[in-house]
């Protein structure tokens, strides 16, 4: 009976690593499976404090070496080839910084959200209040981080800036 908790165990954590590298669960559902048979195996064999004791080292093994993976799989041959070499850093919208008062023409109908041609560039814009049809004129009247919102410029009103 021991020999065949150990070989349980053992097949168990087998299974979940290779889940790492086979998807689709299969393996990773096998794994516990095996390992919640072999705790309850503990417990008809040995007993209530054997079983308990096998159930809280189990827990205490699978946080280890998922702890130890995390730490050492991106550094391996195949962690390498998934992880990403370099961090991408988050656009904060400083590359749109300055369209603020700025006019542009929607090159989409804004109902209300589209894609507005402001200063040479494509840039998704919100309109502030109604629609607003493809080709009209728009301004700028705010902008928050990537969220640029725009008003129909009207013929009466006249922009901060031209560009």
């Amino acid at each position: 009976m021991e020999q065949a908790i150990i070989v349980l165990v053992v097949m168990g954590f087998l299974m979940i690593a290779a889940e790492v590298f086979v998807p689709g669960l299969v393996l990773g559902i096998l794994g516990g499976v095996c390992l919640i048979t072999s705790v309850v195996l503990c417990y008809m064999a040995f007993g209530p404090l054997a079983g308990t004791a096998a159930f809280a080292g189990l827990g205490v093994l699978t946080m280890a070496g998922f702890l130890i993976w995390l730490r050492i799989f991106p550094y391996t041959p195949i962690g390498r080839k998934i992880m990403l070499k370099k961090s991408l850093e988050p656009d904060n919208g400083s590359s749109s910084a300055s369209l603020l008062g700025e006019v542009g023409v929607a090159l989409t109908p804004l109902r209300p959200s589209g894609t507005a041609q402001i200063l040479g560039r494509r840039v998704d814009v919100v309109v502030e209040s109604g629609f607003v049809e493809a080709g009209e004129t728009v301004s700028v009247i705010f902008q928050e981080g990537l969220r640029v919102v725009v008003r129909r410029q009207t013929a009466s009103s006249t922009p901060e800036k031209q560009g």
